[in-house]
């Protein structure tokens, strides 16, 4: 491409990692035959434990519904292969390539003795990587936003909540360069150098990389990104990236880090 900026593009693209406080406690019974921990946690999370540690109920906002994420100001984030703290442990630099706050997203928690854990999905390959992060350690984020793709129907959705407020048709990959399916995030937010350019004038790295690239720039990572050519809508033609046209992306800019992009046949 040239220009800096679009360099820079490829630099986030090739980040690869190898890899609350409780508040009063109280007992509660269960038909009278089994008793259980009621623990109040931050951002309203209610869990009951019942005598050998396992979540048998949860009240409160689910964390796991795919609209949490969590993040960090610290550099970088332990992470665990199982929800305690002698498990082995990575720590995943929480900053992507150009200084952009990551957001992981949550997908499942669990209470144990030792306290609150959240499951996230990481920014690497296998595509659906997890490990666990200590509740304490991370501020909880909730997502208003995601994006939903069908790939049959060549179509993006924006949502609000529930409530969709854009809808556009896109190009999509090539049979022999599919686009990775999955539950996926914004992991990069990349103004372009020229809209006329190959990722058009802005571009959503995502979480999720090429099933079939992998000596592609940034390791194969996939992207939602602009299209200076109309004729790209509702078409198979890119390497597994996700091409919408320039004037349907401006308004697919604002999404903040972290946002869901789930990906369907």
């Amino acid at each position: 491409m040239g220009a800096m900026r679009a360099l820079r593009f490829f630099a986030a693209a090739a980040l690869v990692l190898a890899a609350c406080a409780p508040g009063a406690e109280r007992t509660s019974s269960n038909d009278g035959a089994k008793r259980g921990i009621r623990t109040e946690l931050g951002d309203g999370l209610t869990v009951t434990k019942d005598t050998d540690g396992k979540t048998i109920k949860r009240k409160g906002p689910d964390l796991a519904d795919g609209a949490h994420g969590v993040t960090t100001t610290r550099a970088t984030l332990a992470l665990r292969a199982k929800p305690r703290f002698s498990s082995n442990m990575e720590r995943l630099t929480m900053a992507n390539p150009i200084d952009q706050r990551l957001v992981l997203l949550v997908e499942d928690t669990r209470s144990t003795g030792e306290g609150e854990w959240l499951e996230v999905l990481l920014p690497e390959r296998p595509n659906g990587s997890t490990a666990w992060v200590a509740r304490a350690d991370v501020k909880v984020v909730e997502f208003r936003h995601r994006i939903e793709i069908s790939l049959a129907k060549h179509r993006l959705d924006l949502f609000r909540g529930d409530k969709r407020v854009h809808r556009f048709e896109v190009g999509v990959g090539q049979d022999q360069y599919p686009t990775p399916k999955g539950t996926f995030y914004v992991w990069a937010k990349v103004d372009q150098p020229s809209p006329t350019g190959p990722y058009g004038n802005y571009a959503l790295g995502i979480s999720g990389f090429s099933p079939v690239l992998s000596d592609w720039p940034g390791g194969g990572r996939a992207a939602v990104h602009g299209t200076a050519n109309p004729s790209d809508k509702g078409q198979k033609v890119s390497h597994g990236c996700i091409r919408v046209f320039n004037e349907d992306m401006k308004k697919l800019t604002g999404v903040p880090m972290g946002t869901p992009v789930i990906i369907k046949r």
